[in-house]
C-alpha cells in the first residue's frame, strides 16, 4: 500500500489527506480517517468524522491510503 491520488474503489476505512492544512501547523496537511461505503444507489460515499451526512467521493480531492485493516487482537 502507498499514498495515491486515486479515489477508493472499495468500501472500507482510509487515511485521507485533504487539500487543507492542519489547524495547529499550517505547513502540515490535515490527515483524517474516512469511512467509504456504498449509498442506497450503490455509489461510494465518504463519512468523515465530525461532518454530518455523507459526501460524494467525487468531491474529495487529496491523497488516500488504504483500505485499513482492523487491529489484530
Amino acid at each position: 500500500m502507498s499514498w495515491t491520488q486515486e479515489k477508493p474503489v472499495a468500501a472500507g476505512k482510509y487515511w485521507y489527506v485533504a487539500g487543507g492544512t492542519h489547524h495547529s501547523d499550517p505547513r502540515q496537511p490535515a490527515i483524517t480517517i474516512v469511512a467509504i461505503r456504498p449509498d442506497a444507489n450503490g455509489n461510494l460515499v465518504a463519512l468523515q468524522h465530525g461532518v454530518e451526512g455523507s459526501i460524494p467521493i467525487e468531491t474529495l480531492n487529496g491523497k488516500w491510503y488504504g483500505p485499513l485493516e482492523p487491529p489484530r487482537g
